[in-house]
């Protein structure tokens, strides 16, 4: 049996805060993710780190929130946020009176903007429509949500916490009504973990409310799905909105080498059971061609669909819900923390460590905002710019990513799982969706023994068919050409066909 004196269910941006924070004051935890960090709503962002703007208008406490983390963030997270800056675009037809609420509510939450004409919109995003009759410059960057997560976990890797990914909860421990622990299974090998504390945190997002169910505790919670989709290349350098309330659809980001553009808001009732809707795609290709008219001939590559956990509203438009985050305190010795954005997720990690030292009785302010992220030094392949001045042994061409960097994520995480190498490196995350790069990173993965040549042919299906269930939206012109030809290479060439 393991002890800590918190443990934190979920891996996601608002875990790996929490357990920095824990770190940082001294407590100490485990943390339990059963997929990868960042592999739930976190991994399935935008990548936006808002300024706040687009919630000035309906709710301004979550947008003022969104601007003060925006500030720290851009301090403390330097190695994770490209300022790029954002426009807010008002296109012919959209509303001046809502231009007029936005300023006037941007003003009163404190977000700085600037009204510029149409030209020098133009001339900063030449891509932009020439149609626009205005843009509000916005302090908007893009954000990794993949590389947040790591830096933020490596504070409590390096005073040595516990960290177990790929591991499932399936049952909170209780003695005498009150929440003493959790147990958990390794999914790869299928041992099971026993781990008590003083304190559980609930942090697991869309998926709160069945882990809250394990303990017999109920969460209130709206969920709402978004889809966006992946552009080849980038189409902008600065965070695109349209200027109109929130809709499907009104944002464009850029993001390393690629943009990602959306979103949709569908309620939903199960986490694990969403799926992209075809027409999802076409309002979203739709909607940004009409802010960039180029994106209706560009090659889209991907499309995904994450789930917002919301806290729970009777509003039935999931656009108007508030953002904002919640602690429940279920008086068993677990809490919930619900709601918020990518954005806040530092303030949410605050308030709940906050209220984890009540609990103790301790006192020791919170540092989060003031000390830079761990281990950004130690960063190496990013930004693109600084993989090119090393091309040697390249795996994945898409995103310049060497053999050398496979074998040390390999190496310092002693992963099995060929997706643990995608989200640190970005290796499949280019035009070709793996279809060149994944059985490489594989045979690798064999040469050094982790798998076994039978384990890397199943890792190999297993990838590709979930690379596919984002990949079919996007088959035509250039991307399905591309997929007919990874298509031959693996069951033409390679003769990969589901085992009989």
């Amino acid at each position: 049996m393991i002890k800590a004196d918190v443990i934190i269910i979920g891996g996601g941006a608002t875990g790996c805060g929490i357990a920095r924070d824990l770190a940082l004051r001294g407590i100490p935890h485990c943390l339990i993710e059963k997929g990868d960090f960042a592999a739930g709503t976190t991994g399935a962002c935008h990548g936006l780190l808002h300024s706040g703007g687009r919630y000035a208008v309906n709710d301004p406490i979550a947008a003022r929130e969104c601007y003060d983390e925006n500030q720290i963030l851009r301090r403390i997270a330097i190695k994770c946020v490209e300022q790029t800056g954002g426009l807010f675009v008002r296109l012919p037809g959209d509303s001046k009176r809502f231009r007029e609420l936005f300023l006037r509510s941007c003003g009163e939450v404190g977000i700085p903007t600037e009204v510029i004409s149409s030209t020098k919109a133009l001339d900063l995003v030449p891509n932009l429509n020439p149609e626009i009759e205005e843009a509000i410059k916005v302090p908007d960057c893009s954000i990794d949500p993949f590389r947040l997560c790591m830096l933020n976990i490596r504070t409590s890797q390096l005073r040595n916490n516990l960290i177990f990914t790929r591991h499932k909860v399936t049952e909170i421990i209780k003695s005498h009504g009150r929440c003493i622990g959790v147990k958990a299974t390794d999914q790869s090998t299928g041992e099971a973990r026993e781990i008590h504390a003083n304190i559980i945190v609930n942090a697991t997002g869309a998926w709160a409310n069945m882990i809250a169910s394990l303990a017999g505790c109920e969460v209130p919670m709206t969920l709402a799905k978004g889809s966006l989709v992946i552009t080849n290349h980038r189409l902008t350098n600065m965070v695109i909105n349209r200027l109109r309330p929130p809709s499907d659809g009104d944002i464009i980001v850029p993001n390393e080498a690629v943009c990602l553009a959306g979103t949709t808001s569908l309620a939903v009732e199960n986490p694990d059971k969403i799926g992209i809707e075809a027409a999802e795609v076409d309002t979203i290709i739709s909607e940004a061609g009409r802010m960039i008219p180029h994106f209706n001939n560009t090659r889209i590559i991907r499309a995904f669909s994450g789930v917002r956990p919301l806290l729970k509203s009777q509003k039935m438009d999931s656009h108007e819900i508030s953002r904002g985050f919640r602690i429940i305190d279920h008086q068993n010795g677990m809490y919930s923390i619900v709601g918020g954005k990518l954005t806040t997720f530092r303030l949410m990690a605050e308030k709940m460590v906050d209220t984890i030292m009540a609990s103790f009785n301790l006192k020791r302010a919170c540092e989060t905002a003031a000390i830079p992220l761990d281990g950004q030094e130690e960063l190496s392949g990013y930004p693109l710019s600084k993989r090119l001045a090393d091309m040697k042994d390249i795996v994945c061409e898409c995103e310049l990513v060497n053999r050398k960097e496979v074998e040390r994520i390999i190496n310092q995480t002693g992963t099995r799982n060929v997706g643990d190498i995608t989200h640190r490196t970005r290796l499949g995350m280019g035009p070709c969706q793996g279809g060149f790069c994944t059985f490489r990173a594989l045979g690798i993965m064999n040469d050094m023994s982790v798998v076994s040549p039978e384990q890397s042919m199943a890792m190999l299906r297993d990838f590709l068919q979930r690379r596919f269930r984002g990949i079919r939206y996007a088959l035509w012109g250039d991307q399905l050409r591309e997929e007919q030809l990874v298509e031959y290479i693996y069951l033409g060439i390679l003769a990969l066909e589901k085992p009989k």
